[in-house]
């Protein structure tokens, strides 16, 4: 499992965009995806930048807290079986 996002800029004609990085799972893989947000100097698209990253760090803490909440249920069952 890869967890991570960020921002990225692209020029194309002389112009600078803002692209937004991110892994999703997808057929049991980790991919890393591209999001186009907007020409790097509008306020807007910062500002959606932004929101996407912290959208996206609000749902992989919730993944990680699922995931270590299953973990910790396995490792007290072990322990109860194991004595």
């Amino acid at each position: 499992m890869e967890i991570g996002c960020g921002a990225r800029v692209r020029d194309f004609d002389g112009r600078r965009y803002w692209y937004f990085w991110h892994y999703e799972r997808a057929n049991g893989r980790s991919l890393r995806k591209e999001d186009y947000i907007g020409r790097i100097d509008s306020h807007q698209a910062r500002e959606e930048l932004l929101r996407k990253m912290a959208a996206y760090h609000q749902h992989a803490e919730r993944d990680l807290a699922k995931r270590r909440a299953q973990i910790e249920r396995r490792i007290g069952l072990a322990l109860r079986t194991s004595t």
